[in-house]
């Protein structure tokens, strides 16, 4: 009988692991009984071959991450902790399961990583078998996970097989972001950062959309004064918690609420980097809580800048990152064949609006701005950021390769972040997304039409976009609404849904 290998990405992981929980350890130090990331090796033969354990590398070439793919379930805390090995290209996974009793986690993934032309990090797995913890090398590694990191600072990524050649099935993709998660915060006044909440497939109806938030240490009290609105700006409920900041086995993380270690339901792990990177885990569908930022969902945020960002300079970077629509499921019109377009490696900045790529895109919107289905109420401002996917659409199918080899990432989505709120440095509460005629599922060859008029059809609606630096790049993260009027729309003819797309400005 021929042996059958799956891939298992980290959806699968995570799904698999459904139980996590989170015990005390006998000593006060408590032991965190979830995914987690460790380094590991690729041998260098075919199938069923074992991958070669991890050995130590050179000092300063090895970075350590917390962070959490945020597609999640409520019942799949998927917290996790990454390391990427710059003298060997290396990343590897491990993770516990709610009966394991052992204290140091279980060898699930490890890969390599090359960086491509583009920037992004093009990244290969091998999986063990489930339960076994043996590393167990592809024939060939598992490909279509990508990531983009700034070195010390923070990760973004979609670590999971989205059209795996070694299972020969499409896989589901959801986003993480990676803090540095060396040590706990160390602030010596009170110090504000900005944020803004992921969306999630399960709980879309968020009580916050973004917010500021000023961070206060004493000891190892970590105390967050929340200011959380809704994209308008419509201001809510603020708050003030505290929580406890420990080394676990995941890194240095702060932990709310202070005895939430034995209620995964309700925990919140929250990583604050050296560098400024502010990552939340907090996935709870049931609306049961808000963790510490009030918007039900993890959050991904920034240091507050000391001054006004220089808008000018922002506008004229270049960025990698992602455009992540958990609700944007509409399969892709190539030979009855579905491709997973929630989560897409993206770059922005590439283009001008002059640019010939983005001449869809602006004939698009001019075509609905006070004409056509009239959905594009106002042209982009010269705050602009131009870009799109990196999805390649044929035939004989699709994929979303970010790597350069099949060109340029597409013109379909433009960013105007507005105007920065003169009150605080690196906030836009009034951004525009647009998006043009062959954002996926349709493309140049099968363009979006409105339904009432029969013409081609593009669409613009309101976010925020909360802008900041990491060890002197900028980044950009953008959210949009499904409650915002008009609410964020994507063209696969369905629901309005939430959209965030996350950017890191590319190293020069």
């Amino acid at each position: 009988m021929p042996i059958v290998r799956r891939c298992f990405t980290f959806d699968r992981i995570v799904a698999a692991i459904s139980s996590l929980q989170v015990r005390r350890s006998r000593k006060t130090m408590p032991v965190i009984v979830v995914l987690g990331l460790c380094v590991g090796v690729l041998g260098s033969g075919g199938c069923g071959q074992t991958a070669t354990p991890v050995t130590s590398a050179a000092n300063g070439q090895v970075d350590t991450y917390f962070g959490t793919p945020f597609n999640v379930t409520a019942s799949d805390y998927g917290k996790s902790s990454s390391t990427f090995d710059h003298a060997k290209n290396q990343i590897g996974v491990s993770g516990f399961r709610s009966s394991q009793a052992a204290q140091q986690p279980t060898p699930i993934m490890n890969g390599t990583f090359a960086r491509a032309d583009t920037g992004f990090l093009d990244i290969t797995e091998n999986f063990a078998n489930t339960g076994s913890g043996v590393l167990v090398a592809e024939n060939p590694p598992c490909t279509g996970a990508w990531a983009v990191e700034i070195p010390g600072a923070g990760v973004l990524a979609n670590l999971l097989s989205l059209h795996s050649a070694c299972s020969g099935i499409s896989e589901s993709a959801a986003p993480a972001a990676m803090a540095d998660n060396a040590a706990c915060p160390n602030f010596s006044t009170q110090t504000p950062f900005l944020y803004v909440t992921v969306p999630q497939t399960s709980r879309i109806g968020d009580t916050a959309d973004y917010g500021e938030v000023n961070i206060t240490v004493q000891g190892s009290a970590v105390t967050f004064d929340a200011k959380p609105f809704l994209v308008g700006p419509v201001a809510q409920a603020v708050s003030t918690v505290t929580g406890g900041c420990s080394n676990s086995n995941l890194g240095a993380l702060t932990a709310y609420p202070l005895n939430s270690f034995g209620l995964p339901s309700n925990l919140d792990l929250i990583g604050i980097g050296a560098s400024g990177f502010l990552v939340s885990s907090f996935s709870n569908a049931s609306a049961a809580g808000t963790g510490a930022f009030g918007g039900g969902t993890g959050v991904i945020g920034v240091a507050e800048s000391s001054k006004p960002v220089d808008v000018s300079a922002v506008v004229g970077a270049k960025y990698n990152g992602f455009f992540f629509a958990p609700l944007n499921t509409a399969p892709l019109n190539i030979a009855s064949q579905s491709f997973d377009i929630t989560d897409l490696a993206s770059s922005f900045g590439n283009h001008a609006a002059t640019s010939l790529a983005c001449s869809a895109l602006q004939s698009s919107l001019m075509a609905n701005n006070g004409q056509g289905a009239m959905t594009v109420p106002v042209l982009p401002s010269a705050n602009t950021l131009y870009g799109g996917e990196f999805l390649t659409i044929t035939s004989a199918g699709a994929v979303n390769d970010p790597s350069g080899t099949s060109g340029s990432e597409n013109c379909d989505v433009a960013i105007d972040l507005g105007t920065q709120d003169s009150a605080t440095n690196g906030l836009f509460p009034k951004a525009t997304v647009f998006i043009g005629s062959t954002y996926p599922p349709f493309s140049s060859s099968n363009p979006w039409t409105c339904s009432q008029t029969g013409a081609i059809c593009a669409v613009s609606f309101p976010a925020t976009a909360v802008v900041g630096q990491l060890q002197g790049q900028y980044v950009i993260f953008v959210v949009a609404s499904a409650a915002s009027s008009p609410a964020a729309q994507l063209p696969d003819n369905s629901s309005p849904q939430p959209v965030g797309i996350y950017l890191f400005q590319k190293a020069q």
